[in-house]
């Protein structure tokens, strides 16, 4: 939750559950308004003006219950009803499609299909009035976009502040355009290794063009070992404080670097900062934008946000390119864990996220993360949810007092849910995920 506990807090020692109760509350008097409006109005305007003047009541009575009783929030009254209101009218819009297909299509009676929608909008409801209606953010420790960008005079000549690995395999069409966003980074303290994996591709002759370049370490990697064995040479190939892998069709966003380094130099507790990405295609055009870290914003407690990852069913950090890590944590760990070969950033993340705090970067996207039929973890996509099961049952085992059974069942559950989300995804995008289709198209 993002607002404070309320006055409910004090007799129910958690806030979910509190928001839970009012929400259920509300829930009631919402429908209780639809079945009085439904018995008196209804009968003479129709069903869907019941509904909006039970949509009207509703909204008034559920926030201020929110804001009295779970939610301890001062200030910007009319920009929290604003919020408020969108979800809501989320909500109703969901509501006026499935309403009059009950309705006409299926036959029922107006207040028994709307009995069958209440469960719909009470989910809709809920997560958009936990992460967004109520929401007061935490200050990031520092404004990164005040630090600036170190001179070569000022650079550490030997040892760079941020090491940017790449671990490259069949990335010929995408290295380039990979290597120039790094290159575009308003921070400019850093070295970059790239290894091959004993490509079968043009992989390593685009690797000759930046050979040039005295920040730069071209390195090879024998075949086999899955993406462990690349990954794990890249990184301990680093030398610098921070280590961010970008695997070699991502891109990083300008300022990703400047605002990362600021906030972990300005945090000590912290081992792990990550932003949200875009979700782009084979030719770098946004899928979705924006997505990911699940309302994390400032520092906050790894643990929890790791029983918040377990919960969400996916990794809510993002892909590598997404997260920078303090190199001494990565190393304390054994490196990168691919005992579930898909969930080998979200495992090592969890590992790192043990040791201390995590803090989230920027409120919009920062980098790119590309959904191409080149990449491996497409191709082992069919796995996800049997991964993420057992990567949960894991967290509960090693670490019950962090990730409980409840939060394994939930876990698993909305795994499954996204890992047939992610199938569909790629069967729609379908064309979008070649570059040399994508093209022609």
């Amino acid at each position: 939750m993002s607002g404070a506990p309320g006055p409910l807090f004090r007799l129910i020692r958690n806030q979910k559950v509190a928001f839970l109760m009012v929400g259920a509350a509300n829930t009631a008097i919402g429908f209780g308004f639809f079945v009085l409006f439904e018995l008196t109005i209804g009968v003479l305007y129709g069903y869907l003006v019941t509904l909006i003047f039970a949509h009207v009541f509703s909204v008034i009575c559920a926030f201020f219950l929110y804001r009295t009783f779970v939610f301890k929030v001062r200030g910007n009254f009319f920009g929290d009803l604003a919020r408020f209101e969108l979800v809501y009218l989320t909500s109703l819009g969901v509501n006026f499609v499935l309403l009059p297909i009950l309705v006409e299509l299926a036959g029922l009676p107006p207040i028994t299909a709307q009995a069958l929608i209440v469960f719909v909008t009470a989910m809709i409801s809920f997560f958009g009035h936990r992460d967004f209606s109520f929401r007061r953010k935490a200050p990031l420790p520092d404004t990164p976009a005040a630090l600036p960008t170190p001179s070569p005079e000022e650079a550490d000549p030997v040892t760079p502040k941020v090491s940017i690995v790449i671990p490259a395999y069949n990335n010929a069409d995408y290295l380039a355009e990979t290597v120039g966003s790094v290159l575009a980074q308003t921070f400019q303290d850093f070295e970059v290794i790239i290894s091959d994996h004993s490509s079968t591709d043009a992989t390593w002759e685009v690797m000759q063009g930046f050979a040039g370049d005295p920040r730069f370490r071209l390195l090879k990697t024998e075949a086999g070992g899955g993406a462990l064995r690349n990954w794990n040479r890249v990184s301990q190939e680093a030398t610098g404080e921070y280590i961010k892998l970008v695997c070699g069709d991502d891109l990083l966003y300008p300022e990703i670097l400047a605002q990362q380094v600021a906030a972990l130099d300005a945090a000590p507790t912290a081992v792990l900062a990550a932003s949200k990405r875009d979700i782009v295609d084979a030719n770098s055009a946004p899928i979705i934008r924006a997505r990911g870290l699940a309302g994390l914003s400032g520092v906050s407690d790894g643990g929890l946000a790791v029983r918040k990852t377990v919960r969400a069913g996916t990794n809510i950090f993002g892909e590598p390119g997404c997260v920078l890590l303090r190199r001494r944590d990565l190393e304390a760990i054994g490196w990168w864990d691919d005992r579930w070969p898909y969930l080998i950033d979200e495992t090592t993340y969890a590992r790192v996220l043990l040791r201390g705090d995590v803090i989230g970067v920027g409120s919009g996207a920062l980098a790119g993360f590309r959904v191409s039929d080149s990449q491996w973890s497409v191709r082992l996509a069919g796995s996800q949810h049997q991964a993420a099961s057992a990567f949960h049952q894991w967290m509960h085992e090693t670490h019950p007092h962090i990730v409980s059974r409840a939060d394994v069942v939930v876990g698993n559950l909305t795994a499954r849910a996204m890992a047939l989300a992610r199938r569909l995804t790629y069967l729609y995008l379908g064309r979008r995920m070649s570059k040399s289709k994508a093209k022609v198209a």
